[in-house]
């Protein structure tokens, strides 16, 4: 009786054994190779920048300059990201930082929404550009996005 509960026991013990954690117990060559499997592509990334652009677009609107300076911020933090990430598309975010932040910075520095908003559209213009370099020309923007994501843009006054 007790050897029908062992053996079972021990083969089960040896199975998921097999499923060692990789991150730990494997090669450094081979914990490489996986972390590089594991690097996303840009999507993700792409969608929290359209989020950021839209909460940019509201926070200047409503003459939240802090706010707005933050998600620009925040807006080229991720590029970066994408260029480490994503070396085949590190040049036309680089044309992006190089086109697209320096009018928007400006814009919002302003903290005129006449200012701003001519600046946006040159953003729009940079964000247009770079899809179609990078094959994905058919992901447009509006210049005057409908609503902010940001809970703290949505909140009544």
């Amino acid at each position: 009786m007790k050897t029908s509960i062992v053996v079972p026991l021990l083969l089960l013990l040896f199975v998921f054994n097999l499923q060692a954690d990789w991150r730990e117990e494997s090669e450094p060559s081979d914990q490489l190779e996986n972390l590089v499997k594991l690097v996303p592509g840009t999507s993700h990334w792409m969608f929290e920048i359209g989020e950021r652009y839209k909460n940019l677009y509201w926070a200047a609107k409503q003459g939240r300059w802090e706010f707005a300076q933050y998600q620009v911020e925040e807006i080229e933090k991720l590029i970066k990201v994408v260029q480490l990430a994503r070396p085949k598309r590190a040049e036309t975010a680089q044309e992006f930082i190089e086109t697209g932040l320096p009018a928007i910075s400006d814009g919002v520095e302003s903290r005129n929404w006449d200012d701003f908003k001519p600046a946006f559209v040159k953003l729009n213009q940079a964000c247009m550009t770079c899809h179609g370099k990078n094959d994905h020309a058919f992901i447009t923007l509006p210049v005057e996005p409908l609503s902010a994501s940001s809970p703290v843009l949505n909140l009544p006054e």
